[in-house]
């Protein structure tokens, strides 16, 4: 039984040894984004970060010719689309609608969102 277990422990830290000198001579290559406002833009978007307070308010606009997709990493707030149409949104909901539409919201607590706003 010896014999089995040696080969295969060998192999086995043969695997993490090797697979740990790969790695370790690698940069990273995710970037850690917090603070607020725009956090990426290129031609096909941007991503944005907003930080509010309780009772905080996100003020009425749109973004005509963009997909909006409102994410909410944590918190509740309450978002307002066209001045009439009203959506309760939790940590981890996400809101999706047309640029085209208005939106305004109001933080129900500290709340954290990432909006995400693609051409159409």
């Amino acid at each position: 039984m010896m014999k089995l277990r040696y080969p295969l422990m060998m192999a086995a830290a043969g695997l993490t040894f090797a697979g740990g000198i790969s790695g370790a001579s690698e940069a990273n290559v995710g970037q850690v984004i917090d603070g607020a406002g725009k956090i990426f833009a290129n031609d096909h978007g941007m991503v944005v970060r907003k930080v509010l307070k309780a009772g905080e308010n996100i003020e009425r606009h749109n973004h005509e010719g963009e997909e909006i997709f409102f994410a909410v990493m944590s918190g509740a707030i309450t978002v307002t689309l066209n001045d009439h149409e009203q959506h309760e949104l939790k940590a981890g909901d996400v809101l999706r609608f047309n640029g085209k539409n208005f939106i305004s919201a109001k933080a129900n607590s500290d709340t954290v969102v990432v909006v995400n706003l693609f051409k159409e």
